[in-house]
């Protein structure tokens, strides 16, 4: 790549953190968790996000993906994968926020039905708006 061709990104800034990439890479499909622990060492992402009713998120057990995550170099998303309305997801995300000691950055989704995983854009907004206040 020449000098005319590079392009300059500033750091991404979420709630008064930097990120350098924009690469938010997931935690789930991977053979085990050392395939996974990989893959993040190697995408460059800085966040990592984790499906709440999917997984493990006591850190007290051994098989928790939670152990398998630097947290000191990943800020970790915790993302509302299967859910299907607003009050599933705001009660998926409390209970990370509890779990996760106060965490706050989250990814939200609320999907309209499991063939398509298409977004339900309604469900969605009326979750932000609560989680929001």
């Amino acid at each position: 790549m020449n000098d005319e061709t590079k392009t300059e990104f500033k750091d991404l800034v979420i709630a008064d953190k930097k990120f350098q990439s924009r690469l938010i890479i997931g935690t789930g499909k991977y053979a085990d968790f050392e395939t996974m622990q990989k893959a993040h060492d190697l995408s460059g992402a800085e966040m990592v996000t984790v499906a709440v009713r999917r997984i493990e998120l006591d850190k007290s057990k051994e098989d928790s993906i939670l152990n398998f995550i630097d947290t000191k170099r990943y800020t970790l998303l915790p993302n509302t994968a299967g859910c299907y309305s607003a009050d599933d997801a705001i009660r998926t995300l409390r209970l990370a926020r509890e779990l996760l000691d106060g965490h706050n950055l989250v990814k939200l989704e609320v999907l309209s039905d499991s063939d398509t995983l298409y977004p339900n854009v309604v469900e969605t907004i009326a979750a932000a708006k609560v989680l929001i206040k």
